[in-house]
């Protein structure tokens, strides 16, 4: 076994644990999940790094090289690990990525694991010969190269949302069930969509009710969002949050 196991109280992980950390309550808004994780990695006498930092040098790095190809690459990331709460409808990603492709040549390359198949198939066959579906084909290392190579990447509340943010990759997230205040994607250049509706953000992996958060955003608005981006219109230096 593990001999040192270290971790906050909550989520049934107490009794798991070995060195629980006291956990600072400060006043002001909530705090992003990752800053809690390297304040456990420094109490375990580890040395840190600034994740805003981090993505900002590699955004950097990106902006230096002036290629603006003729046809874009967009990631494109469906499915959501922690529960259909967090997935926006698959025939809203493939209403959004038409409308796209009606107004700029876009090439979309589909990202995700093997629980996604049937949501990529069905936004394949919307899309057509110009998408290439590598749900489920591709290991941690081919979807970092991937990732890195793509203009931006449209996506839920998703590991690879993060990922595309740490390369420097900008991303136009779709939020429901949670918050992106904790989890959102860090650095700057994003565009975060989200309603508030009476009951977000609840946490849940599955909705109980009637998905209100996810179906009041529009396939329209999410164009618009991509669109700004790969148009050039959206502020590199500021991360966007449309709360609507």
């Amino acid at each position: 076994g593990i001999p040192r196991r270290v971790g906050y109280r909550g989520h049934w992980r107490r009794w798991l644990l070995n060195q629980i950390p006291p956990q600072p309550r400060k006043p002001g808004p909530p705090e992003h999940h990752s800053l809690r994780f390297l304040r456990i990695a420094g109490d375990c006498g580890a040395e840190t790094l600034n994740a805003q930092r981090s993505t900002l040098n590699a955004q950097r790095l990106r902006e230096t090289s002036n290629l603006k190809p003729q046809t874009s690459k967009i990631g494109l990331c469906p499915g959501a690990e922690y529960g259909p709460a967090k997935r926006w409808l698959p025939e809203r990603f493939a209403e959004a990525a038409a409308q796209i492709g009606a107004q700029t040549p876009a090439q979309w390359i589909l990202f995700g694991t093997n629980i996604d198949a049937a949501i990529g198939e069905k936004i394949g066959a919307v899309i057509g010969n110009h998408c290439v579906n590598r749900i489920g084909q591709t290991t941690l290392d081919q979807l970092i190269d991937e990732v890195r190579q793509c203009r931006l990447l449209l996506t839920n509340d998703t590991g690879t949302m993060h990922l595309a943010a740490l390369l420097g990759v900008p991303v136009v997230a779709i939020f429901g069930s949670t918050e992106p205040r904790l989890t959102g994607p860090l650095g700057n250049g994003h565009v975060i969509l989200r309603h508030h509706v009476e009951c977000t953000p609840c946490f849940l992996r599955e909705c109980p009710i009637d998905f209100r958060c996810m179906k009041a955003v529009s396939a329209q608005e999410v164009a618009d969002a991509v669109l700004s981006i790969l148009d050039d219109k959206f502020q590199k230096t500021t991360s966007l949050k449309i709360q609507i």
